[in-house]
């Protein structure tokens, strides 16, 4: 969802590079007549969003939930509900409110309100006046959260929107969010930014400020650790990283963060384009015992159904944004001519389309120093460390 690559990632990002606009449910790039949302409906077999933490008796600024993994991977995957509009989780989502891609929202505001839209968008940006922009930070979809603001109501303000973001980085705010439920809004403030004066002095002694960006070196980064698929995938005994169907369904929880990549050339034929994979949160299972995966945008989806999505998402034609990444990064020139020939489809060096098998099977493939195989990436697996979380909300 910058560069969308893995949440792992640790390089800082100031502009776009390849395939830097977010990944998303690639319906919702054609906007319905009628409507202004384009989320995807709730899935079957779903339950229902957890009670309120005034329902269930919290003290106000004090812990939500359970610093466990089962409850801060359930608040996740709830946010995730609510960011991709399922019913009755919540969310809010028009021209000042919910988390858009920056092509959804201007054409958004090209149907309703064309001078809403500001191309410094297409970096990111925030309504609430509570963080410091990808204009002032000088990095793509990089938020901080301005001195004197509280960390707690930032993280809200940011989810609740209006916020231009993607998907890593609307993933990362889920985690924080996540966090700050496990530990409380007072807790939150004193790690992470408060409008108190000598808690907010004592965030920057530490280096905490709230930050939400597309790479992990920011503070949330300290309380993330593997989840336990991840880390039985780098044993040096599965293939590839592949876990069988049984090891994934003993070790996955819902709420935990994973990946899954697009075919290896996808960014050979959409260099700006937004699906060279997923950011995935695992959100259990459905009535018919298949695994459920959401993205911001791609609501539920089977790992099949993922697949068939980036099976579309290859095959539609180069648009404009695949233009203008390749001619801002000279791979293009106007007069139509390509000083790097890999990308030149009269060459041969990518398909026009590809089916889910050679999504899944096709060997892997560098572009820019990143080597990519297709497919659900169990090595990419994330999740807030409890023990980490625990310690901060004891501390």
């Amino acid at each position: 969802m910058p560069r969308r690559e893995l949440a792992t990632a640790t390089s800082e990002t100031t502009t776009p590079a390849a395939g830097e606009t977010a990944e998303a449910d690639s319906a919702a790039v054609e906007l319905a007549d009628s409507g202004m949302t384009t989320r995807p409906a709730e899935a079957e077999g779903e339950g229902t969003p957890r009670a309120s933490a005034s329902e269930r008796g919290y003290d106000k600024g004090g812990p939500e939930i359970e610093a466990t993994p089962e409850a801060m991977g359930q608040h996740t995957a709830d946010e995730m509900h609510k960011v991709n509009m399922d019913p009755g989780y919540g969310g809010q989502y028009d021209l000042h409110a919910g988390v858009h891609y920056s092509y959804n929202y201007q054409a958004e505001c090209k149907r309703a309100e064309p001078g809403l839209w500001k191309d410094e968008y297409r970096y990111g940006f925030h309504e609430s006046g509570k963080f410091d922009n990808p204009k002032e930070t000088g990095g793509f979809m990089d938020f901080r959260l301005k001195p004197g603001q509280s960390a707690s109501a930032g993280i809200k303000a940011w989810l609740k929107g209006l916020t231009v973001a993607e998907c890593l980085t609307a993933v990362f705010a889920m985690e924080y969010e996540s966090l700050r439920a496990a530990i409380g809004d007072k807790k939150f403030d004193q790690t992470f930014g408060s409008a108190n004066a000598t808690e907010d002095a004592a965030v920057d002694q530490q280096g905490n400020r709230l930050r939400i960006a597309p790479n992990g070196g920011t503070p949330i980064s300290q309380f993330m650790k593997a989840t336990d698929a991840a880390e039985l995938s780098a044993d040096g005994e599965h293939k590839d990283g592949v876990l069988s169907d049984k090891e994934l369904d003993d070790d996955l929880i819902p709420g935990q963060w994973y990946y899954f990549y697009n075919h290896p050339k996808y960014l050979l034929k959409h260099p700006g384009g937004a699906w060279q994979g997923e950011n995935s949160v695992y959100m259990g299972r459905n009535e018919k015992g298949k695994r459920l995966w959401a993205g911001m945008g791609a609501s539920n989806k089977t790992e099949e159904e993922m697949v068939e999505e980036m099976v579309h998402a290859y095959k539609g034609p180069r648009d404009d944004e695949d233009e203008r990444t390749m001619k801002e990064r000279g791979i293009k020139n106007e007069d139509g001519t390509y000083n790097d020939p890999k990308y030149d489809p009269a060459k041969g060096e990518f398909k026009a389309a590809v089916s889910k098998h050679e999504i899944l099977t096709d060997a892997p493939y560098e572009i820019d120093g990143t080597e990519r195989k297709g497919g659900f990436l169990a090595g990419a697996g994330q999740e807030l460390d409890a023990a980490a979380v625990q310690k901060l909300k004891g501390s």
